[in-house]
């Protein structure tokens, strides 16, 4: 495999990283919302929702976490090659 082939792979899994932590922060904010419907319609007691708001709410902050991991290797690579090359300023 060559370095360009590689650093495309590299790329290829950054960016489904990225959108996969998107993902599922938005599908864990849908799911919220999902939650707070069925407690208004009274299909839901105030214990259950707490505890399914809760669960939610970590799953959210988990995407997001590990997709700020993500970006932020994504960024430490760019500048790392921009150094590399010479052309970093």
């Amino acid at each position: 495999m060559t370095a360009t082939e590689t650093a495309i792979l590299v790329w290829l899994v950054i960016g489904v990283g990225i959108a996969a932590g998107v993902f599922l922060a938005a599908r864990s904010a849908v799911q919220i919302a999902s939650v707070v419907y069925r407690v208004i319609e009274k299909e839901l007691d105030a214990r259950t929702a707490t505890r399914e708001t809760g669960l939610l709410s970590l799953a959210l902050v988990a995407a997001l976490v590990v997709t700020a991991f993500i970006a932020g290797y994504a960024v430490l690579v760019i500048f790392a090659s921009l150094l590399e090359s010479g052309t970093g300023g």
